[in-house]
């Protein structure tokens, strides 16, 4: 199975923007997921350095390709996660997974964050737990 790592990226904060990544990516390859990290390959995250098209058209193909999305509201105060929202349309609208992780009650209590994920969790662990027990692999039927 074959998982995307959804969430901001902050230009000024690589560790706001990989460390969750790392560590779910981590769990999920000891689980035996393929993880997608919409950060691989980029140098930098500074604005203008990839193209909106390159960056979008990119995220967009890795949703297809996943079998399900977790996707990290990463705790910054004031933050539009304007992307990530997108992507959570995108994967609702071909029929993917998504697991949130989240603790803000603005995201946690949203009508269309609630319709459009599985389930939320406030914990990263939690979630990828969730994931690798419910939707890896020793429950695929054969």
């Amino acid at each position: 199975m074959k998982a995307y790592l959804s969430g901001g990226i902050f230009p000024t904060d690589r560790i706001a923007t990989d460390g969750w990544r790392e560590a779910a990516t981590n769990l999920l390859t000891k689980a035996g997921f393929q993880v997608l990290n919409p950060c691989r390959g980029k140098a930098t995250y500074q604005y203008g350095y990839h193209t909106p098209n390159e960056i979008v058209l990119r995220d967009l193909k890795d949703v297809d390709a996943a079998d399900i999305v977790l996707m990290n509201f990463v705790d910054k105060p004031n933050k539009l996660f304007t992307g990530t929202q997108m992507e959570l349309m995108y994967a609702w609208e071909k029929r993917k997974p998504v697991v949130v992780v989240t603790s803000d009650p603005r995201l946690t209590q949203h009508p269309w964050i609630q319709a459009m994920s599985v389930r939320i969790f406030g914990e990263l662990s939690e979630a990828v737990t969730y994931i690798t027990d419910f939707w890896g692999e020793k429950n695929e039927t054969v």
